[in-house]
Order: C-alpha cells, then structure tokens, then sequence
C-alpha cells in the first residue's frame, strides 16, 4: 500500500441534513465510486476552489524517467 502524504484529516466537520437529502448524497455519492465522507470532501474543495478561498494547485508525482541514449 503507498505511503499517504499530505495533510492528515482528522477534524470532524458534521451537519444535519433531511432523510431525502441524505439519501440523494449516498446515490450520487455511489454512482461516482465514492463514500459519503469522499464525495462530500470533493464537493466541499471544488466549491472552496471555485470562490478562489482555497489555491488552486496541481500537484504531481515525483516521477524518474530514464532516458534511452537515442533520446538524449
């Protein structure tokens, strides 16, 4: 399994919502491959995105690429 990095989410961010609400979450939640507490996180970091109060940052993995002496 890799080694997770970034940040650790251990803060708990709880709401109530209706029965048809919460029910609308797991379906869409669902259909994307995705837990609740995921499709939520990604819903909240979208929204934060787009009202420009989170940076909108692309990070990459490290990758190592090695080159054939033809491609040098």
């Amino acid at each position: 399994m890799p080694k997770k990095t970034g940040t650790p989410k251990n803060v708990l961010l709880a709401t109530r919502v209706t029965p048809a609400i919460r029910d609308i979450v797991e379906q869409m939640s669902h259909r994307e491959g995705l837990n609740v507490s995921e499709w939520l996180r990604n819903l909240i970091i979208l929204e934060l995105k787009r009202s420009q109060a989170l940076p909108t940052t692309i990070r990459s993995p490290d990758l190592s690429l090695e080159l054939d002496d033809d491609e040098r």
